[in-house]
């Protein structure tokens, strides 16, 4: 802990820098000590207020995400051997939320005034995609969520409502599902009926405009990290 302390100072500037800002931001040293978090790291994590961070390892954080330590460790490990940004994804119940939410997470190492590695400095912001109908309509790339207001289709066709606007065909659905490209087709026909649509064009029309177009369905995230 009196390492970890002594450490503090070497990163104020950077602290300055990270009090203000909206995206959670924290720092690092080179034992995966946790020096300090931004009010929006504790957010993110979510973090009593009332635990101190400083010079706790990520495994003794009272929070689910602290089973994912050894691969966040892995995380500071390969920022320090390759002295450049490492980013990782990370799907986890962010924000104490019930539902998993892809974040991409940035490492990037510090370096004393001998260029000698001395810690990380991390931050996290959600996963956008750039899908099929967003690039050809030059459109900018959407955060993905699990969570979305509707009534109106089963989960089973949201799953092939997701697929459909990645533009996988009925037979491309079929495999992923093992069932029958003709029933597919049908379960495309009937999506069709309750959109009160008659082509893939109009039903990306659609889904824009009732926010489907950034949703993913809970059942295919994995929680856990992927290094990207």
């Amino acid at each position: 802990m009196s390492s970890a302390k002594a450490n503090f100072g070497d990163f104020r500037s950077f602290i300055s820098m990270m009090e203000h800002l909206n995206e959670p931001w924290g720092i690092k040293d080179r034992q995966s000590r946790h020096l300090y978090m931004n009010k929006a790291a504790y957010l993110y994590t979510h973090t009593p207020l009332s635990f101190t961070i400083e010079g706790a390892y990520d495994n003794e954080f009272p929070a689910s995400w602290a089973e994912c330590s050894e691969t966040l460790q892995e995380h500071d490990r390969r920022t320090e051997a390759r002295l450049e940004r490492v980013a990782v994804i990370e799907t986890h119940y962010w924000y104490g939320r019930k539902t998993l939410s892809p974040y991409v997470s940035e490492k990037l190492p510090v370096f004393d005034e001998k260029g000698n590695c001395i810690g990380t400095i991390w931050n996290a912001r959600p996963l956008e995609t750039l899908t099929p109908l967003k690039f050809i309509n030059q459109k900018k790339p959407g955060v993905l969520t699990t969570v979305i207001e509707n009534t109106l289709f089963t989960p089973s066709e949201l799953d092939i409502i997701f697929l459909m606007l990645q533009r996988h065909t009925a037979k491309e659905i079929a495999t992923i599902f093992n069932v029958s490209a003709k029933t597919i087709e049908n379960r495309v026909y009937t999506i069709y009926q309750k959109a009160d649509v008659h082509s893939l064009k109009q039903f990306e029309e659609y889904c824009i405009a009732h926010g489907l177009e950034n949703y993913i369905p809970a059942r295919l995230m994995k929680k856990g990290i992927n290094f990207i």
